[in-house]
């Protein structure tokens, strides 16, 4: 019985993230970018929103597995079996991204025009001031955990189960595609890229056989944040601001 129950929570939750999740993001987002200027607590809002709902979606997927009998390490819950070479791919790819981080911070008015071209999809998603700083890295942290706990753990374990046979290179593009369309409020630009991102880390979890690094990378990819420049429009494009912060249309 227990194993019915968990095939059909697999089934609602692989159904939502594909069909719901996109929609309801996009929309949530809409609503942030509507909201925020006249309410200054609608930021810390949808950050605090996230987080619950994020942890609510991991707590499901370990129900399903304690429900279909299955181990923590089924779902790449452990340290894998080589972990001093996933602690230095982990800190190489940190290192990269520590670099990255400061080229945003100090890379001058090129880079700061760059970043608000590509910043467009999520801009207004971006912390203002301590407490939001604060709030957005605890939700930098939980997308870490949570994302790759929903979308690699579970994901490539429910392709698994659909598809016994299913090759490597095949499960890397259904979870990727799905990680790429969970990031719709950033229209097309912002699919592709966190597909590419989503291709990297399914990649990387397949490979290693744990989601441990991809966790640490995902947060750390998400903290870089951060270390953004005000990335507010100068004061001659102060009109058209608005075009900045909707997110595309298409």
């Amino acid at each position: 019985m227990s194993h019915a129950v968990a095939v059909v929570l697999a089934a609602a939750l692989a159904a939502a993230l594909v069909v719901v999740q996109p929609w309801v993001g996009r929309r949530r987002y809409r609503r942030l970018v509507a909201s925020v200027a006249a309410h200054p607590e609608a930021r810390l809002r949808h950050y605090r929103r996230g987080i619950t709902g994020e942890w609510g979606l991991s707590a499901v997927v370990l129900l399903i597995g304690v429900l279909a009998s299955r181990t923590a390490a089924s779902i790449g819950l452990d340290l894998g079996a080589h972990p001093r070479s996933e602690a230095i791919v982990v800190a190489e790819v940190a290192a990269l991204l520590g670099f990255s981080a400061l080229v945003f911070r100090f890379g001058g008015s090129g880079i700061q025009d760059t970043l608000r071209r590509q910043a467009r999809g999520f801009v207004a998603l971006l912390p203002r001031g301590r407490r939001e700083r604060t709030a957005f890295a605890a939700l930098a942290v939980t997308a870490g955990i949570c994302e790759e706990l929903i979308f690699r753990g579970f994901g490539i374990a429910y392709v698994r189960w659909l598809w016994p046979a299913a090759p490597r290179w095949s499960i890397i593009v259904i979870v990727a595609t799905v990680f790429g369309l969970a990031h719709l409020y950033q229209g097309p630009r912002g699919i592709v890229l966190t597909g590419l991102v989503g291709a990297y880390l399914t990649w990387m979890v397949l490979s290693m056989g744990t989601l441990v690094p991809a966790m640490v990378i995902h947060a750390l990819l998400d903290l870089r944040v951060l270390a953004l420049p005000d990335l507010e429009p100068p004061a001659a494009a102060r009109g058209s601001k608005r075009a900045l912060v909707q997110p595309p249309h298409f």
